[in-house]
């Protein structure tokens, strides 16, 4: 199964309002191969028996009060016995053999997440059937395999998971020669800087997160890598662990964050159960630490869990509980995300957010009557003002989610305004009510919005200046519906006969491509008088057609191309044949002319249907 979630990375619409539980945490330790691991073990603070237990480890080269502690945090929160820890040669868990310190070694590692899970099913506070692991980055390898090995470990997420084999290794870092130059550093141990802003020797120069003192340059960690580490690393096989994986398996990771490849293969190769959540523009650091990304996955990954642990007493309840969780966040972000994305002008991703048809009130501010608009009316009323004004923000507070059903909610937020032109400023103050459906197995989508002014400051005559403004350089999103229009009258003119239509939508310079047209048929026509001539037979010559009714468009960077795929259907008189046709067409569309219509069809199908197969003439 598949999920994808839309996140901007401007705005970070994934906000999601869930506050953490208390939590509380006890250091620990343990052992492997005769060496002390030391770690902490985070708990609710309304501790019950049996906790579902969840082991964190984090990326490479960190410590457990980085990725790991923001993690077990958060679900510790939602009911999880957290345990992080230090890697043997890492943090608190240093070897007295200084040589043997800060080597990023996958196999020791691995066995360290073993020796963890053995632990972990022995703490009185856990239930050994009931035990996790998240896998954050570079540990989503070694969590897999110890997952794999491990008879205590019951489900597993990989969170933002570099899971490389030796043809992602030589992509990642820069081909053959530069990773083999790379391996003979193992050759010798070497302390070198694991990040810095102003060493270029550093593993990571100039990477974020690991150079920024609020967040993963903090004091706990030594910030130091041991060469020896690049050989073992470097020949790592992730990609090897998924076929023998025998237990649930999550993925979550986006397209903007590291080798997205290396976790679309691993997939594909797992066994079920499986799942992947896909977030949109989120980066690779932004899931170490970001709150509203660390509150998401750790929703999706408490869900996951539950939904697979072996059955007890209060598993329904669980799962009820969790999923619940999961659609109040999802709501929460939607509501979120229709503020941030108006403001910020993205009307195309701000329509993803709504219903075909939306019940809009705004009569406490404006009088009138409530209206049922479709979704792009609304985004065409919106981009025709919003972006006249310099600055637009709406701060939402007080969020509150209903759920009536398993697809229908509501939800209430306190919404303050602010629209600024110059030095001038208007402000509203209200309440909105939203009606919220769910119209697949996770995207939720406003259905209604009624707003509620309680307050308002400056003037109103900011509206119409914003109106004015907005209407001398119309935004991308209404340059694109306008293109999509004129395709959508251009084929309904040839559905009707208009032929005076159909010429009024031509640019004189207007041009037509027809690179599969069979021999003997014009492959190009310029101008719009020899467009109009081509075309002039088509009334007499077609019977009832049909363009539009499997109408399919696909957008383009530029607003004023589009590529368009339609099923043509007509009776070609002169033969009596059906002419039965698909279609591709890409058009550019200038000041609502046509320029270019390049148009893809197959021309055995035309030859057939006019009887150019069999000698005929063609008129169209």
């Amino acid at each position: 199964m598949v999920r994808k979630l839309a996140v901007s990375t401007v705005t970070m619409a994934l906000t999601v309002q869930t506050a953490h539980a208390a939590v509380t945490v006890h250091d620990v330790s343990f052992e492997n191969g005769g060496e002390e691991i030391v770690g902490r073990l985070y708990l609710p603070e309304k501790n019950v028996d049996r906790l579902p237990g969840v082991i964190v480890t984090g990326a490479w080269m960190t410590v457990q009060e980085q990725m790991p502690k923001t993690y077990a945090v958060a679900m510790a929160s939602r009911g999880f016995a957290a345990l992080t820890f230090d890697f043997r040669g890492w943090g608190k868990s240093k070897r007295s053999d200084g040589n043997r310190n800060f080597i990023e070694d996958p196999t020791e590692k691995i066995s360290d997440i073993k020796a963890a899970a053995k632990f972990l099913s022995t703490r009185p506070e856990v239930d050994p059937d009931r035990i996790s692991g998240v896998g954050i980055c570079a540990s989503a390898g070694y969590m897999a395999q110890a997952a794999s090995e491990s008879t205590h470990i019951s489900a597993i997420s990989l969170v933002a998971p570099w899971l490389h084999d030796s043809e992602i290794v030589e992509k990642a870092y820069g081909g053959k020669q530069a990773v083999s130059d790379l391996e003979l550093q193992s050759d010798v141990s070497k302390i070198v800087p694991a990040a810095s802003a102003t060493d270029r020797s550093a593993v990571m120069f100039d990477v974020p997160y690991y150079t920024e003192t609020a967040r993963g340059l903090i004091p706990e960690w030594d910030n130091k890598f041991n060469t020896c580490s690049w050989r073992p690393w470097l020949r790592f096989d992730a990609q090897s662990i998924a076929p023998n994986l025998r237990v649930p398996v999550l993925i979550i990771h986006s397209s903007d964050a590291a080798i997205p490849e290396g976790a679309r293969i691993f997939y594909s190769r797992l066994k079920e159960p499986k799942e992947q959540v896909w977030l949109e523009k989120v980066s690779q650091f932004d899931f170490y630490d970001r709150p509203q990304i660390v509150d998401l996955v750790s929703v999706v990954a408490t869900d996951f869990f539950r939904r697979n642990e072996k059955p007890c007493e209060d598993a329904m309840n669980l799962i009820s509980e969790s999923s619940n969780a999961l659609n109040i966040a999802l709501i929460e972000n939607l509501i979120e995300s229709v503020a941030n994305l108006a403001d910020n002008r993205n009307f195309e991703s701000l329509e993803s957010c709504f219903a075909n048809e939306v019940h809009v009130d705004y009569t406490s501010a404006f009088g009138g009557e409530p209206e049922l608009k479709q979704k792009q009316a609304l985004m065409s009323a919106w981009a025709a003002l919003l972006p006249g004004f310099d600055v637009t923000r709406h701060q939402l507070s007080n969020i509150s989610v209903k759920l009536l059903d398993d697809t229908h909610s509501t939800a209430t937020a306190d919404v303050i305004a602010d629209h600024h032109i110059g030095g001038e400023q208007w402000q509203v103050k209200g309440t909105y009510d939203y009606a919220i459906d769910k119209v697949d197995s996770e995207r939720w989508v406003v259905r209604g919005m009624t707003f509620h002014l309680t307050g308002e400051a400056g003037s109103r005559d900011l509206l119409g200046r914003a109106s004015s403004a907005a209407s001398t350089k119309p935004v991308s999103y209404l340059q694109r519906l306008q293109t999509m229009q004129v395709v959508r009258e251009f084929l309904k003119s040839l559905e009707e006969k208009n032929m005076e239509k159909f010429a009024s939508l031509w640019a004189d310079d207007a041009v037509q491509e027809m690179p599969y047209s069979p021999q003997n048929f014009p492959k190009r026509i310029e101008g719009k008088t020899n467009l109009v001539a081509h075309y002039s037979a088509w009334p007499e010559n077609s019977g009832e057609a049909n363009f539009t009714r499997e109408l399919v468009f696909f957008p383009t960077l530029d607003p004023q191309v589009v590529f368009v795929e339609y099923h043509g259907v007509c009776e070609i008189k002169t033969t009596g044949r059906i002419y039965d046709q698909r279609y591709g067409g890409l058009f550019r569309v200038v000041d609502r002319k046509i320029k270019l219509f390049r148009e893809y069809f197959d021309p055995n199908v035309f030859s057939h249907a006019f009887s150019l197969d069999e000698g005929g003439s063609f008129k169209k």
